[in-house]
């Protein structure tokens, strides 16, 4: 069956969709970051940002759907497309809560009619956009020949005699002497268009005087009489067609609508940060290099944004020849938010999004993979260190060859000696199996631990106040306790003039 999200079998990945989202979503903020994207477009949308595409060729296939949707006439036929899902929901809960029988069978003929509709509209609008990408093109070839099948053209057939029918349905109203007169009229247009062009010099707005309610009202039970009586013959095909019709979606477009509106949601998004500055871009493919200029915290980016606070880039640089980061500094100075928009930077990248910067080269990687350190848990009894292990486990594993893993304050309750040895043995495990990453501690010596590694450093200026700038740098040690003794003149010559 097509996808959009990718060449091979979705199945499994579907299913994979109605499960916890993985682990690092936590440590990545990732979860914050999908409250936004996903807000207003429902969980079944938000479940398929859950899993990986299944193979290399899955993330570049996603890409260039993801380049195509981006075109502002694919973008505007899909939102349009979207629109009418709405629509066909609204019209579908009003039938399940109408009462009467022939009120049920004209919102479902709305819903099917609107479906029909925007089914054609959709691949009348997608192929005068030519869009380049292999899912788009497909997308267009499976809406073509879904048009074409007589039991599409049956229904529509069916569909758009009994629509147009309906809506030649007129009525006059006459009140007066305290009474209504109900008769059949002609015309075209709403009520609501009959009173502007009749009444032009009364500014108000006109409502319909049919309730809305899920029953009728007396008025509209006269009214429904007199269409009933005079036209027996249309509601007995309504009926018919309702029962003749039980199913109109097609199976693969209702798996495709929720497709498009996981390119959709993440499309609008990423227009909403553009319109506050923030800029993003589409990554190239890389053999096995990464780099990333202006990259940023995507979910810190968020929450400065609403405190109008700016968010402070980085520049990324990992040669063919180089394995891991080992970044090393003072504490707050930005070195958990490199690691996290490391590993914002390959996830959207595998999922075939755009990422925070200004332009991006990632290779690819099989997996992602995040250990940060988090408080001792009570509830399993371990202690801080044996609840780190149990986590880590999952992660040095044979099978997990060329992820790429961001590891965040390991071993922090362990002695440095024994800490420095774990964190070796850590690093040489996963180069040794072509993994790649950043490790995020203050253990300078790590830095030097085996071959491949390089050193990252978070900067200080001439003040030794944190700039939140990410270089290449030996690792030195660490200067905070420097920076308390300036911040409150504690320095040896400070003091001295103090007492004399």
């Amino acid at each position: 069956m097509f996808s959009l999200l990718g060449r091979t079998d979705m199945a499994e990945e579907k299913n994979a969709g109605d499960t916890d989202l993985p682990a690092f979503f936590i440590d990545l903020n990732l979860d914050q970051i999908l409250d936004r994207v996903c807000e207003g477009w429902g969980d079944k949308v938000r479940k398929l940002y859950g899993f990986f595409p299944a193979t290399k060729e899955d993330e570049e296939y996603r890409r260039a759907v993801y380049t195509d949707i981006k075109k502002d006439g694919v973008r505007e036929a899909l939102e349009l497309y979207y629109r009418s899902i709405r629509e066909r929901f609204a019209y579908a809960s009003r039938r399940e809560a109408a009462v009467e029988r022939i009120q049920k069978h004209v919102w479902y003929l709305r819903e099917v009619n609107t479906y029909i509709c925007s089914l054609g509209k959709l691949s009348e609008e997608l192929d005068r956009q030519e869009p380049a990408s292999e899912g788009m093109k497909g997308l267009l070839a499976y809406l073509k020949e879904c048009i074409s099948a007589e039991s599409f053209k049956n229904i529509k057939s069916v569909t758009a005699e009994l629509w147009k029918e309906l809506a030649s349905f007129r009525v006059v109203l006459t009140y007066e002497k305290e009474r209504f007169t109900i008769a059949e009229g002609k015309g075209e247009g709403g009520y609501e268009a009959f009173l502007k062009e009749s009444f032009p010099d009364v500014k108000r707005d006109y409502l319909s005087p049919f309730t809305d309610t899920e029953g009728y009202s007396s008025l509209e039970e006269e009214i429904v009489k007199l269409f009933r009586k005079k036209h027996r013959s249309f509601f007995k095909r309504l009926e018919a067609f309702c029962t003749e019709y039980p199913v109109y979606l097609n199976e693969g477009i209702a798996g495709i609508e929720n497709e498009m509106l996981y390119y959709l949601a993440y499309a609008q998004f990423q227009k909403k940060m553009s319109e506050k500055g923030f800029n993003m871009c589409t990554p190239k493919a890389s053999k096995d290099k990464l780099t990333a200029t202006a990259l940023y915290d995507l979910a810190l980016a968020l929450t400065n944004m609403e405190n109008g606070r700016e968010v402070v880039p980085n520049k990324v640089y990992l040669a063919e020849d180089e394995k891991f980061f080992v970044l090393t500094g003072p504490n707050q100075g930005g070195k958990t938010t490199y690691g996290r928009s490391l590993g914002q930077l390959v996830y959207l990248t595998k999922m075939g999004l755009d990422v925070p910067a200004d332009s991006a080269s990632v290779p690819y990687y099989t997996n992602l993979w995040t250990h940060f350190s988090v408080e001792e848990s009570a509830e399993t009894g371990r202690g801080k260190l044996m609840d780190e292990l149990v986590r880590l486990k999952p992660i040095m594993k044979d099978e997990q060859k060329g992820a790429f893993v961001v590891i965040n304050e390991l071993f922090t309750t362990a002695a440095n000696f024994d800490a420095i040895e774990m964190g070796r043995r850590v690093l040489k495990y996963l180069t040794d199996r072509s993994c790649k990453g950043i490790y995020v501690t203050h253990l300078g010596e790590l830095s030097a631990s085996c071959p491949g590694v390089v050193s990252l450093r978070a900067m200080l200026d001439e003040d030794h106040v944190q700039t939140f700038r990410i270089e290449r740098s030996e690792a030195v040690e660490d200067t905070g306790i420097n920076r308390q003794v300036l911040k409150y003149r504690l320095t040896y010559e400070q003091i001295k003039e103090r007492f004399s």
